[in-house]
């Protein structure tokens, strides 16, 4: 094999923080949704995780829908406030920027706020994922996947299970999002109950995940 090629591909999975994005208090997002088309679905969990290395704190929560009574909105704001009330230095994601910041202010957008909701450590993204696609379109490989890039540091996620299936964002869309949606509508509460553990389940998981990656790119594990 080119060493070349053997180089970028596996700076596709290992990559390094600049020094002004290695922060010591930082908060990280991630959403799961009905429809990867925000103009059609709509958001139906936030994950939150708020860290501090130097204290050596973590919290991971997850607001949900339901927990908002079915008001998207609602959720979004409390989100927002819990994580400007940490007043991180830094915002983590794994492909936030093309995904979840970008879907979270145009739903924001439709939702029509009167005073719209801002994310102040938003300022201050590091994508994790952005270096990891730039270095695989330079490979000529695909996009790694949060799974994946894990994986190769030797780091697992146990995987979620819904009916069977361990569940991936296109079973979560497609399938577990519209019954937990009219589960809230028709007021099913044990339907509801039991939708949202999974749900705490799955995206505990990505924030995990997300927390994980950054520490090892920051080189502090």
């Amino acid at each position: 094999m080119d060493r070349r090629f053997y180089v970028m591909n596996e700076s596709v999975f290992e990559q390094s923080l600049a020094p002004e994005e290695i922060a010591t208090r930082y908060a990280s997002i991630d959403i799961e949704v009905d429809s990867i088309d925000p103009a059609a679905g709509q958001i139906v969990a936030i994950g939150i995780g708020l860290k501090d290395t130097i204290a050596g704190e973590q919290t991971i929560d997850v607001l949900t829908l339901g927990g908002a009574l079915g008001d998207e909105g609602t959720m979004i704001r409390r989100a927002f406030e819990r994580i400007n009330e940490f007043d991180p230095n830094a915002l983590v994601t794994y492909n936030g920027e093309a995904f979840d910041l970008d879907y979270l202010s145009k739903r924001i957008q439709a939702l029509q706020f009167r005073q719209q909701p801002e994310l102040n450590c938003a300022k201050n993204h590091v994508d994790l994922f952005v270096p990891r696609k730039r270095s695989a379109d330079e490979a000529g490989v695909k996009w790694p996947s949060l799974e994946e890039v894990l994986e190769t540091h030797g780091l697992t996620v146990q995987p979620t299970i819904w009916c069977g299936e361990k569940l991936t964002n296109s079973l979560f869309g497609e399938q577990l999002a519209p019954e937990y949606i009219d589960a809230i509508a028709e007021d099913r509460t044990m339907a509801v109950d039991e939708l949202e553990g999974i749900i705490h389940q799955y995206v505990c998981g990505d924030i995990e995940s997300n927390i994980a990656l950054y520490e090892t790119d920051a080189g502090r594990r």
